[in-house]
């Protein structure tokens, strides 16, 4: 067994993703890279609840964008890690600086993305992902896949009236 690979834990769950409207909920990201994953890393980011989508897609949502909807997915693993937990992150040897550093930040200066390190980690250690606080919300969680094994539609969605909206 790989070191720390014993602090993965099964997950079993409703997450929340908010995708463009005509875009399949289940595909994995198409941007080549992002908070956790670097070119060619296939990923998925859902969160905990619709409001911790909002609050993840905030961000990146501008007035005229196309509509997206919010859709409830239903995730069953048996290798997450929690690193929520300071004690998980601590046995896997994650820094929670990398969890919440600004990966654009390091990406427009022509560095490697420090956040990076985290998924790194947990790639290597067989993870097919992890749970980690929102960085602008840290009551939210999220969670990054490393491919779509486990999910599936929890239900309809519905129309996702983004931020200015909800808050």
């Amino acid at each position: 067994m790989k070191s720390g690979a014993g602090r993965l834990r099964p997950f079993s769950g409703r997450v929340w993703r908010i995708c463009d409207d005509a875009a399949d909920p289940l595909a994995l990201v198409a941007s080549p890279e992002g908070r956790f994953h670097r070119g060619g890393q296939p990923a998925l980011y859902v969160s905990l609840s619709p409001e911790g989508a909002s609050v993840a897609l905030a961000t990146y949502a501008a007035p005229g964008d196309a509509p997206r909807r919010l859709w409830p997915l239903d995730l069953a693993t048996t290798d997450l890690a929690d690193l929520r937990d300071e004690d998980v992150r601590t046995a896997l040897g994650v820094d929670f600086e990398d969890l919440v550093a600004r990966w654009a930040d390091d990406r427009a200066a022509g560095r490697p993305a420090r956040s990076w390190r985290a998924s790194d980690r947990l790639r290597g250690l067989g993870a097919s992902g992890f749970l980690y606080p929102s960085r602008k919300s840290p009551e939210h969680g999220h969670l990054v896949m490393f491919s779509t094994h486990g999910l599936c539609r929890g239900g309809p969605s519905s129309l996702w009236l983004g931020p200015s909206l909800l808050f």
